[in-house]
Formats: C-alpha cells, structure tokens, sequence
C-alpha cells in the first residue's frame, strides 16, 4: 500500500468551484512564494501570527459505521484536530499558535444544520472560505460526502488554502476535510481502515500544507524498499512532509510526529524571535547552508535539483546513522517561479507566484540544526507530480547531471562520490556551497523552460491524500 498526495483530475473538477487561488511557486519548504505582484516578491507567503490561526470544526462525528453507529464522536473529532495542529503549534522554535473558533459558521440558505453532510453544504461552506470569513474543518463521517463529490468514498481527505490577501502575501483562511470512513472500525471491500496513529499522521501532514508547507524528498530509497520495512534510520529523518505515505507509523517507531527537516522549515516560515517556556528563538538553534546549483558550464543555473545536508556521524552517539536521520533539504531555485513565463518554447502565461528575480534561479538555503554536514544533489522522484510536488518544476525533470556531492574542488568533472564537510553553527550562514554538476549541456537550461507547465482545473498548489484504491494499484 503506497499512500501518495496527488490529486485527481476528477476530484479537482468537482471542487473547482470552491477553490480560487492563484498558481503557486511551490518549493521543497514553503508552498507559497510572493510574486512581483502579489505579495511580497521571492518572500514566503505565511499566516499572520499576531493573534492565533483560528479554525471552526463541523458539528457531525468524525466517524460513523455504514449502518449508521457513530464510532468517534464530534468531541472525540475536535480533540484529534487539536492534536494534529499542536504537532506543529508545541515546536519550539516557531511562532505559530491554532484556536479552536467553534463550530462552523452558518452560510444561509444551504448550509444551516451544523453538519457539512451534502454536496451543497459542502458548496456553501467552501465557497464562505474562498471569501476568506472563516477556516472550516469538515468530518465526511461515512465517506458519503465523498462519494457524492467524485464517485469515490475511498479519498483519505484533502487541505488547502482559500484565500490569500495579495497585497499583504498572508494566508487569509484554508480548509480540510477528513474522511472517518477510515476509522469505523471497518475494513473490507472499499471501506479501508488507517490505524489511528497513520490518520493523524496523515492530516498532520495536511495540516502543513494549511499552515503553507510544501513537500520534501529526503531519505527516497524507501520507495525501492518493501512497505512497513523502512529502518529505523531511515524513517526517522523521512520528513512527515514527504510526499507519500510509505512507512510504519512514526508512532509506532518511537518517533515523534515531525522529522528534523519537518521542525526546520516550520520554524523558517515561522520562525520564533522570543525566548521562555516552550520558546526557543530560531536563529538560536539553527544555522543555514547557501548555495547555487550550476549546470557543467559553472555559469548557467539549474533549477528544481533537490539538494540533502546530511549530518556527518560523529562516532559517539548511540542514536542510530545521523546521516539518515539528521537530515535537511531544499530545491534549487525554489523561492524563483515555477513558470516564468516565455514565448519560445510555449505560450503558457507567467505565475503570479514566485519571485520573477533570476538571480535566484538555482539558489538554495537549507535550515540546519548546528553540526558538521555533506551536500548532495539529486532528481526529485518523477513519481512526484502535481498534487504530490516537490519544488518549483512541475512535473520534475531528472537532475540534468549526475546525483553527486558537494566538495571544495567543484567542477564539471570531479568525482561524484568525493564529498568535503560543511560545519554550522547557530545564526550562521554558511555560504557559496556552489555545486557544478558534471556532465550537462553547457547552456540551455531545460528547467526554465514553462512547456513543462501543464493548466488544470485547479491551482496546483491543491493537496489531498489519495485514494487507497489508485494506491493499492501502484
């Protein structure tokens, strides 16, 4: 069983109507990235956390049997959802804080019961979260709501954004939807069961993605592996944003919900400035690794390479192959736009998201824990595409060289496997971990090129767990 992030064609032409954001920049850390207009340009578009995220929860049970018998109450609902949320509120080092505002808000004429149940309930609420009046977190008790939108009660749930104020580049509301079908106690024919530690890991998942966190590729020689056989090493520095759900429960393994790349880039978008109980400020506990990926000629930018610092084992902890499990990353060029916009190879028409600067083509920051670290470059999985993404090139390319390290002596014709040591400490930025891939073209630049942009009937930025019967087919 492979849980992936994607999204349907169908289930995004069923929603069409209630979602209405512009394309995103997406990057392997924030989702969003300001645009010359809209926003502030190559800044990443955040909540505003002067006063805590509020959201509201439906009135119905999380989870009701197909005859009816509800199995986890709206009490029992709400106080997962609070849990999910606090996984990302108790991080030290980030300044974000999520309220419970009540129940969802009455949208009159359609949606006036309290329980989202149908498809114009639906309609109503999503639509009054597109006009940015309130953040709605819907429980699909049976799996009805689903089956009545696209066909298909198999869909775990999705979350995503509403409404971004453009001018501001703050997130205005977002939305989630969470199918208890998966939790009646019931598995057989397509009524599939999730343990509850995989369901919460899954909508802590989707909860990054309403609190504008992107996907990220660490650790991606799972998927060659057997499912519920990832090593512990392995597993512990998967990051909760990866874009399937592959492993065991992190649970399960002993391990807290969020990875180290998970707490970095929660803390980057939101990064904690005070100090006191449970606060830590962010530039007190992390340092940043800063560079640009080259192709061969050492001149031209590449864009969309996932870049991986792996701490080096200091041959004294106990704890396991700190290379696996302390681990960071970030793409190449992922605060440029995904689709800058050009007439040569297409006439696709420019984002209004992600910085139009190209300078920042192929530049990448990797948030880091203090220590010792290799750089790596390597492809984003090709499986990783449109609602499971990672970065600002959509569908991926192949990283255009070879996957090699970083080392002192970069060039276009070093040893792949030859890697030198990058040492960080807390506050400092480690620059000029200029990467020159070996054997590429010397000049065009494939990953600018916007043919590989492809319209949908939604934004791309749209993220939703899978259905378990597509999954079971992979």
């Amino acid at each position: 069983m492979r849980c992936a992030f994607s999204t349907p064609s169908l289930l995004r032409a069923a929603l069409a109507v209630a979602l209405a954001i512009p394309s995103p920049a997406p990057a392997g850390g924030p989702l969003f990235v300001g645009g010359p207009s809209f926003g502030t340009e190559g800044q990443f578009i955040v909540w505003d956390t002067s006063t805590p995220v509020p959201y509201r929860i439906d009135g119905g049970p999380l989870s009701r049997t197909p005859s009816g018998i509800d199995v986890l109450s709206n009490a029992i609902g709400a106080s997962r959802v609070q849990g999910m949320f606090q996984n990302w509120e108790n991080v030290p080092t980030a300044n974000i804080r999520f309220a419970n505002a009540g129940a969802i808000q009455n949208v009159p004429p359609d949606f006036s019961d309290g329980d989202v149940s149908n498809v114009s309930e639906f309609a109503s609420v999503a639509d009054d979260c597109d006009a940015g009046n309130q953040n709605p977190i819907i429980f699909d008790a049976d799996g009805s709501l689903f089956g009545s939108l696209i066909g298909d009660p198999s869909v775990i749930g999705f979350a995503g954004n509403c409404k971004i104020d453009g001018t501001t580049g703050r997130i205005v509301t977002a939305m989630a939807v969470l199918n208890g079908i998966f939790q009646d106690g019931v598995d057989s024919g397509n009524n599939f069961e999730l343990s509850a530690a995989h369901f919460d890991e899954a909508f802590t998942h989707e909860f990054g993605h309403f609190v504008g966190l992107d996907h990220s590729q660490i650790n991606v020689s799972i998927l060659n592996g057997q499912f519920l056989a990832c090593s512990a090493d392995n597993l512990a520095g998967l990051p909760l944003m990866f874009p399937v759900l592959f492993c065991q429960a992190r649970a399960n393994a002993g391990l807290p919900m969020l990875s180290p790349d998970d707490l970095a880039w929660i803390s980057r978008l939101y990064p904690e400035t005070a100090s006191g109980p449970g606060q830590t400020p962010f530039n007190s506990a992390y340092g940043t690794i800063r560079g640009t990926v080259f192709f061969s000629d050492g001149i031209t930018h590449a864009q969309g390479v996932n870049v991986i610092a792996r701490r080096v084992s200091d041959g004294i902890s106990s704890n396991g192959d700190e290379t696996k499990r302390i681990t960071f990353s970030a793409v190449s060029g992922y605060r440029f736009t995904g689709r800058p916009g050009q007439s040569v190879t297409t006439n696709s028409p420019p984002s209004n998201l992600g910085s139009h600067d190209t300078q920042l083509i192929g530049v990448y920051e990797i948030p880091v824990t203090p220590g010792t670290y290799t750089v790596q470059v390597e492809s984003i999985d090709p499986g990783f595409a449109s609602g499971s993404s990672v970065g600002p090139v959509d569908p991926p390319i192949a990283n255009p060289g070879m996957d090699e390290f970083w080392n002192t002596a970069e060039s276009a014709t070093d040893t792949p496997s030859l890697s030198s040591t990058v040492t960080v400490t807390v506050g400092q930025t480690v620059g000029n971990i200029d990467i020159i891939l070996n054997g590429t073209p010397s000049r065009f630049d494939a990953f600018e090129s916007a043919d590989f942009w492809q319209p949908e009937p939604l934004p791309q930025w749209f993220r939703r767990e899978a259905s378990l019967r597509e999954l079971l087919s992979v």
